[in-house]
């Protein structure tokens, strides 16, 4: 207590979570020597665990209140997957839209053009007999 009113210190502890991607929910391990985490964007998912992290991320930290566990670059880089995730998912519809209307030259096209390569190797290869 100050002259002002009460003070609270409270350091959140680092979170470590352990699991799969369709496993039943992740064990939380609470650990004070792990190091922060690095505040530079993550590469895209290269594998399913960082899959299964970024998911996590995004649902738990992306819309969080005021009150949630989330540090502030997890919420920064949870809104940057989340609008990521969005426009992936845009560009996917759009491409879909073109292709079932066997305009498969365009849908490629529109792939190559927002810098998709996996999503125009999928469309190619939907295209080709």
């Amino acid at each position: 207590m100050t002259s002002s009113g009460w003070v609270c210190h409270y350091t959140i502890p680092a979170v470590t979570l352990l699991g799969a991607a369709n496993a039943p929910p992740p064990i939380v391990t609470l650990s004070p020597t792990l190091p922060p985490s690095a505040t530079a964007p993550r590469p895209a998912a290269p594998n399913s665990a960082e899959a299964s992290r970024q998911a996590r991320l995004i649902a738990n930290c992306a819309d969080a209140g005021w009150m949630s566990l989330c540090l502030p670059q997890d919420r920064r880089e949870a809104r940057r997957l989340k609008d990521a995730a969005t426009a992936s998912a845009a560009l996917r519809t759009q491409v879909s839209h073109l292709l079932s209307e066997n305009r498969c030259p365009e849908a490629v096209k529109t792939a190559l053009a927002a810098g998709d390569m996996p999503l125009a190797r999928e469309a190619r290869e939907f295209c080709t007999p």
